[in-house]
Order: structure tokens, then sequence, then C-alpha cells
């Protein structure tokens, strides 16, 4: 298993404009996956639909960025070239009611990043993570979503996949 601040700086030289919040993100997706367990998959079904249909096709994106731990996020611009939203729906709530994760693990990662942050390329400064940590630890440690600066530069519209499933479909589309 990849260790997350190797998968950190591969994501801060690929998105060099991340934020404290991208940051969590990212670790958070690396520890829980997907989020939580999905009940309603018709309900994911129409989220990524609307997605789907305000997302421009793009062959030229890969396929699908690991974010570690087995799971990678894929995009849905490249998957619209080779994939119905059916099939990439199955397979992000497949991960979803799969995956599960650990408070203490992420709790033991968020600390190692802190550690670690004088020595990685991030655009923001050591009191900025700590600000954002302390209003997130605040709101009890919830799934967020991209930063506002990330959303506009990179323009985001992925599903977290475990990385197996995404390549076995790839493999065989049908």
């Amino acid at each position: 298993m990849e260790d997350i601040i190797t998968i950190l700086k591969e994501h801060l030289n690929r998105y060099p404009q991340m934020r404290p919040q991208d940051v969590v993100k990212l670790l958070y997706q690396y520890e829980y996956g997907p989020g939580h367990m999905i009940r309603d998959d018709a309900m994911k079904l129409y989220e990524l639909m609307k997605e789907w249909d305000e997302t421009e096709a793009d062959e030229t994106m890969p396929l699908y960025e690991n974010i570690g731990n087995m799971m990678s996020r894929v995009n849905i611009a490249k998957a619209k070239t080779m994939f119905t939203p059916e099939q990439i729906n199955d397979l992000f709530v497949r991960t979803a009611n799969i995956h599960r994760g650990s408070m203490a693990d992420f709790m033991r990662d968020m600390k190692m990043i802190r550690r670690h942050l004088p020595e990685l390329p991030v655009s923001f400064t050591e009191t900025e993570y700590d600000e954002y940590l302390a209003w997130y630890r605040s709101e009890g440690y919830p799934s967020v979503h991209h930063s506002r600066e990330y959303h506009d530069l990179y323009h985001p519209h992925y599903r977290v996949i475990f990385t197996n499933m995404i390549r076995s479909l790839e493999e065989d589309p049908s």
C-alpha cells in the first residue's frame, strides 16, 4: 500500500494550487473511499447522470488517478468515452458499500501530513493548514467538497472506485 505522503506529493505536483481542504479531502478518500454506505443506488445514479451531462467527454484524460489504499478517482470526462453512467455508478456504489475506513488511521495520517508539511510543495502556510484543521475538527471530521480554488482551476468530475474494479471494466467493458 502506498504511503499517503507519496500520494499527496503526486497530487500536489499535478494540482499545485491544492488548499488545506483539498488535502483533507484526498486523505478522507484515501481512508474512507467514496464515503458512507449507499442505500439509494437510484439517487446516486441520478446525481451521476446530472454530472455526466454537465461534463464534456475528453479522450485525452487518464481514465483514473491513484489515490492510494487500492482506490482511484475515475475521471467522468474520460469514462464518458468508454462506459455508460450505469457501469460507473455500479462500481462506485459497490466500492462505497464494501470499503470501511478507520478514524484512528485517518487521525494518524492527518498528524503525519502535518509533520511533513514543511517539506511538501504546498501553496498554503502551516498556519492556514492548522486553522483549517481546527475548523474541521470542530465540525466532527465530515466529508468535504473541494475548495473553490481547486474546483475553479481543475474542474474535478470523478467517482472514487476500487482501482481493480475500474481496471477489470476497462479490460472487459461489456
